[in-house]
């Protein structure tokens, strides 16, 4: 029975490190040289993932601060930034 226990639990290990290719994305903007993120979207997986990274984010209104509350050297005028994953 023990093995069976420990047998069960490696396929759940390996079923679950073998899921999607997930990552939490951000909306970003580079002024002056620095990265600012202007906006968490949140987590992509797979295909989704590879769509958002490769097509940016569309800004739709006029940004004056970071996701984190900070103000921007200079404002963020609509359309279209890029988008980050899975970086810290």
């Amino acid at each position: 029975m023990k093995k069976v226990a420990i047998f069960l639990s490696a396929v759940a290990v390996i079923s679950l490190s073998a899921c999607n290719n997930c990552a939490e994305c951000h909306a970003a903007t580079d002024i002056g040289g620095t990265e600012y993120e202007l906006e968490e979207l949140g987590e992509y997986c797979d295909d989704e993932l590879e769509s958002i990274e490769a097509s940016g984010y569309n800004v739709a209104d006029t940004i004056y601060l970071t996701a984190d509350g900070d103000s921007l050297p200079s404002p963020v005028y609509p359309g279209n930034v890029e988008v980050h994953c899975g970086e810290d």
